[in-house]
């Protein structure tokens, strides 16, 4: 019998839903966001009780196996002291049906955004109110995303440090360069212009967050095999920088 994502998001719903100690269960990523392809992972999340972990992490282990071998785990160390994250894959199945599960400590609060289509939660169950929804507050992020474009607007004006390795004829630093001084901020411009509550998200999902065409050019910029490559494409992206950020001083 082939294991799907169906049957292990059902797995996991009937294994933890009973247990005191798991508050909550959703999914976040592709299945919150309608999204799924056949290349996407599952991205649970639980809330457990904070003197609970290991049991936690061995209840969904139990269930996991009891649908096949847990062939790979990883166990992630997470930046942030509330959260606990583990990779697996199940024997048998795709490749790239990886399961991230994250584990919150009941004493995390978390509000998702209401109407936030990048962040968002697929609840499975919910037995204490854990998912809650709050408005939009543009203070929340305004500060950074200030602190963010100036860091930008500096990086910007080092495009020296990517052409000098050019000069130099050394294409990994010149690349390295060129990714720091010339591609991330106009990435962080594409971000800050469309979607400024997620400028730190970078690259991923990038094409699903803005528009075809700035992905495009950006896809060009992003293009580099060579040398002549690098030093073509950074006085383009210089004005194009410059065309993106008169356009969210106008706007």
């Amino acid at each position: 019998m082939m294991i799907d994502r169906n049957m292990i998001i059902s797995c996991m719903r009937d294994a933890l839903e009973p247990l005191p100690y798991v508050h909550a269960l959703w999914l976040e990523g592709a299945d919150a966001n309608n999204a799924v392809d056949e290349y996407s992972d599952i991205d649970f999340w639980a809330d457990i009780e904070d003197a609970c972990e290991q049991e936690a992490f061995d209840a969904v282990e139990e269930a996991l196996a009891s649908l096949a071998t847990i062939d790979y785990k990883y166990v992630m160390r997470h930046g942030h002291p509330q959260i606990r994250q583990r990779i697996y894959h199940l024997a048998g199945t795709g490749e790239y049906l990886l399961i991230d599960f994250c584990w919150q400590l009941h004493s995390r609060e978390i509000a998702f955004v209401e109407g936030d289509t990048i962040e968002a939660a697929h609840v499975l169950f919910d037995k204490s109110g854990v998912i809650k929804y709050r408005p939009l507050n543009p203070t929340d992020y305004i500060h950074e995303n200030q602190v963010r474009l100036e860091e930008a607007k500096y990086r910007r004006t080092q495009h020296a440090r990517a052409m000098k390795y050019v000069e130099r004829g050394l294409y990994l630093e010149a690349y390295a360069y060129y990714n720091r001084y010339v591609l991330e901020p106009l990435v962080d411009l594409l971000r800050l212009a469309y979607t400024p509550a997620h400028a730190d998200y970078g690259l991923v999902h990038m094409s699903r967050h803005i528009p075809a065409a700035e992905c495009e050019t950006l896809a060009y910029f992003a293009q580099i095999s060579s040398l002549a490559d690098i030093a073509k494409k950074i006085p383009e992206a210089a004005n194009y920088f410059n065309i993106l950020l008169d356009n969210s001083q106008t706007t």
